[in-house]
């Protein structure tokens, strides 16, 4: 069976307690660690991307999009937009 991966999404600093324990539970469940494979940006080491570029990139792969959502919008771009809504963005278009 292919193991499925979660993107979790979130305003990092609002959720960043939740964000590790999601993950952690994910990956150290016998059980779940067989079917859910977690992906966490900030997991990410830093690399020669963008980093928008980077984790929209993940979306589009990820099999199952998972946003947590609070009272925090987050840092907006030029565009007047978050990365958390940039991310929600590319995962409805990609359903």
């Amino acid at each position: 069976m292919k193991t499925l991966r979660i993107f979790i999404s979130s305003v990092q600093k609002e959720f960043s307690t939740e964000r590790a324990v999601l993950r952690d539970y994910l990956r150290g469940d016998a059980l779940m660690r067989r079917f859910f494979e977690p992906f966490l940006f900030e997991d990410v080491p830093a690399a020669d991307r963008r980093a928008d570029e980077l984790y929209l990139a993940e979306v589009e792969q990820c099999d199952i999009y998972l946003g947590l959502f609070g009272n925090d919008y987050g840092y907006e771009d030029a565009d007047g937009l978050s990365p958390t809504e940039r991310e929600f963005d590319v995962a409805t278009l990609h359903h």
